[in-house]
């Protein structure tokens, strides 16, 4: 299946379209199957700056792995196991799990440049069984691998960059909204998340992770209230206590899960759904840490400060007007002066 957002490739020339043989490009629509009819695909592809739409049987493309801006991240820090094992052991937690390794070019050699701290992919290959990743990874800094199945699962793997080694896990923004409402997909999730988790013997995992935490990987920065991400694994005592909308579910070896998704702690409870006002409250805390991170990366940030403090003032603006709309005006006024010392600051250190 295909996706609004899936890169893909050309596996034919198209000449009345001037497209060459393995020329990229994005789906746009997935239009419903028709009986008799093979399925089809809208793509738009890019000739000489000017987009080109076309209609497209599926056996005429194939997913093409893409750094992506339409994925959720789940970040697994301070692996127990050696790094040069770390590629196999999370590779084979999802294939155990029946997540096959996706067809066409699924993996992407990743190089980080140390001068200026950032991770830029190259040359994407194609690995049918993950043998090869496996096998040459260890003198890599770092890979991204994709895997088949619609919650478009990529392993990415930071082994050599500027700190411990790190893994995460990208899926579609569409399974991460299906996860936060019901409890059956969160339950998936958290199973596959666990079951990696145990297998590299990551004493962290937090899901999802926003952009500010994956650019400067201050890991330990995302326990501090308030919490972005929905869901936590870790040692049962190290979870900031106190904070409303999170749940305990106790696991072995004095580990837990802390949560905001709605996920069951026992076979026993009944499988919920959560209401639009809890949703939109969960969605006021994660705006408030990605202000308050956005503020913090001010001072810090190899970008500039102008970027941070433009993200920080849009983050707690939405803030406002979502906590505004849940009648929480307590709230909204705590989140007004908190931006206005915000304000504050910047103008006075910044221009």
């Amino acid at each position: 299946m295909l996706y609004p957002g899936d890169t893909v490739r050309l596996l034919r020339e198209l000449p009345e379209s001037v497209l060459p043989q393995y020329k990229e490009g994005r789906v746009t629509a997935v239009p419903p199957p028709t009986e008799g009819e093979p399925r089809t695909v809208e793509i738009r592809f890019y000739r000489n700056g000017e987009a080109v739409n076309v209609s497209l049987p599926f056996d005429d493309v194939e997913l093409v792995i893409e750094q992506s801006l339409l994925f959720q991240t789940a970040v697994f820090w301070a692996p127990q196991e050696p790094r040069g094992k770390l590629v196999e052991l999370a590779i084979n937690s999802l294939l155990d799990g029946g997540f096959l390794m996706r067809g066409g070019p699924n993996v992407a050699r990743l190089h980080y440049d140390r001068n200026d701290r950032w991770w830029k992919w190259g040359e994407k290959i194609t690995d049918p069984t993950g043998a090869l990743v496996v096998t040459s990874s260890p003198a890599w800094d770092g890979c991204v691998v994709a895997f088949s199945g619609r919650q478009r699962f990529h392993l990415e793997f930071r082994l050599r960059g500027s700190g411990d080694p790190v893994i995460f896990l990208h899926e579609r923004d569409a399974a991460y909204a299906e996860q936060a409402i019901t409890t059956e997909p969160a339950m998936s999730l958290a199973r596959v998340l666990m079951n990696l988790s145990s297998a590299i013997g990551a004493r962290y995992c937090a899901f999802p992770v926003a952009d500010p935490w994956l650019q400067d990987e201050d890991w330990q920065s995302l326990m501090r209230p308030p919490l972005y991400p929905d869901f936590f694994m870790l040692p049962e005592k190290e979870f900031p206590q106190g904070l409303p909308g999170f749940r305990g579910i106790r696991l072995t070896e004095n580990r837990a899960i802390w949560t905001a998704l709605p996920m069951k702690g026992s076979p026993l409870e009944v499988a919920f759904r959560r209401s639009d006002e809890e949703l939109k409250r969960n969605r006021l805390r994660q705006l408030n840490a990605l202000g308050e991170k956005y503020y913090d990366q001010m001072y810090e940030s190899r970008h500039g400060a102008n970027g941070c403090y433009s993200s920080a003032k849009d983050a707690f603006y939405d803030a406002i007007g979502l906590a505004n709309q849940l009648g929480m005006k307590e709230e909204a006024g705590v989140l007004s002066k908190r931006l206005a010392h915000i304000k504050a600051v910047f103008r006075s250190q910044f221009t």
